[in-house]
């Protein structure tokens, strides 16, 4: 199989990279997505891009695309991950996957070159205006998690697709690879593994991928501010700056601070699209399968994505969740942790004996009915009625405390993602 990927990849360009004029019947172009409303509040939309290459000349494809945008009237931080395959218009060009703009624009010399083409595309077909943008291509992004020490990611659904054995190695070489499976746990990750960490497709989708960019993302965000460096910010930009091509001004990024030193990991919202919700499978005239976008889906998430219904979390007490290792081991009690953290709840991870558990067990001592979200806490951890104790208690120190279970590691994965098999026995 490795064997194959250059001319995969190479046919898979021929596809993509069709010039408009070559196209025989032009197809129907849709209609422009209004604008977001931004209602008067002071939003910052910044789009952060990765590039399928490692050559500074070459533009490449977009392989990822995230826009976080900032509400600093609602001291809101939302994410939300584009995926490369939705096929929209591009002003001027046709229609294409979204992944292919920036490389046309470049490689076109189209005026402004390759972000004016993507910035066009994002405003027609997700009604966002882009204030900010940054792009690093897989060397840029390599150095980046080198620079900070490497990232702490926990993964809850298994991950299995070939990788070389080791980054120096030539990728030409079908020897070099082997089949990998990242297990479900806490990781620590280089540079490579992170890079392939967020590549994988094999058994996942683009969907999924996009989900994984998200959590490299809050990995690195997360590291610095661990590490203090978020209060070093002009040495930091100055580090960065030499990776990233961007139009983020020293002044820009310190103008933000504030409030990101203000937020906590469960205070930003993330979003993705969803199958049948925001986009659906289709194929394209010239054969390609892409993601088409459903309209009304896309509108009402890019509304959410500038206004997050949970804004309010960043101004109001979080649920508490105290979380106890009770057989799962402390690395899955982690991901069970970090999941629920996801959901807006902050937890605490205890360093505590626990009887063993089989199943996961989740005591309520908030008692409360009405925004309770005992509903995620069971979503997400696969705790059924029988598992929940409700004991409402006034001068309560935390509003939950789950024991995670040894089961949980059997079912951490909640995702829309295909698990890997065991490998069979060797001999």
């Amino acid at each position: 199989m490795p064997r194959l990927i250059p001319l995969l990849m190479l046919i898979a360009l021929l596809l993509v990279l069709r010039p408009a004029a070559a196209q025989d019947t032009p197809e129907p172009i849709p209609d422009a997505l209004p604008l977001v409303d931004e209602a008067g509040q002071d939003i910052v939309n910044i789009l952060l891009m990765g590039s399928a290459t490692s050559n500074p000349a070459n533009p490449g494809l977009s392989d990822s695309l995230l826009i976080v945008s900032v509400n600093r009237t609602a001291g809101a931080v939302s994410v939300v991950s584009i995926p490369r395959d939705l096929y929209v218009y591009q002003p001027g060009q046709g229609m294409y996957k979204i992944n292919t703009a920036y490389y046309y624009g470049e490689t076109q010399a189209l005026p402004g070159g390759g972000w004016a083409l993507l910035l066009d595309t994002i405003r027609y077909n997700l009604g966002l205006e882009i204030d900010f943008y940054a792009r690093v291509n897989f060397d840029g992004f390599r150095e980046l998690i080198d620079l900070i020490g490497g990232i702490e990611i926990t993964v809850d659904c298994a991950l299995r697709d070939w990788r070389l054995k080791s980054p120096e190695l030539d990728p030409q070489d079908a020897a070099n690879w082997e089949r990998f499976t990242l297990e479900a746990g806490r990781w620590t990750m280089d540079s490579d593994l992170a890079l392939w960490y967020v590549r994988s497709r094999k058994t996942s989708s683009d969907l999924d991928r996009g989900r994984r960019q998200q959590d490299v993302l809050r990995a690195v965000w997360r590291k610095l501010k661990t590490d203090g460096r978020l209060e070093q910010i002009p040495a930091l930009w100055d580090s960065f700056g030499r990776i990233l091509t961007t139009n983020l001004t020293l002044p820009d990024v310190l103008g933000m601070a504030p409030l990101a030193l203000s937020l906590d990991t469960a205070d930003v919202e993330y979003y993705l699209f969803r199958q049948k919700h925001e986009v659906q499978n289709a194929l394209s005239p010239a054969g390609q399968q892409v993601l088409q976008p459903i309209r009304e889906g896309v509108q009402a998430l890019m509304q959410n994505v500038v206004h997050p219904p949970g804004a309010s979390r960043a101004r109001t007490p979080h649920p508490t969740v105290w979380v106890v290792d009770a057989g799962a081991g402390a690395d899955m009690t982690a991901v069970a942790a970090d999941r629920l953290e996801l959901e807006g709840l902050r937890t605490m991870v205890l360093d505590e004996t626990s009887a063993y558990r089989e199943f996961s067990h989740v005591v309520d001592y908030s008692g409360a009915t009405k925004g309770s979200p005992l509903e995620r806490i069971q979503r997400v951890l696969r705790v059924t009625d029988d598992g929940v104790e409700i004991t409402p208690d006034a001068a309560r120190e935390v509003d939950f405390k789950v024991y995670v279970g040894e089961q949980y590691r059997y079912w951490s994965c909640t995702r829309d993602v295909i698990q890997p098999t065991p490998d069979p026995p060797s001999g």
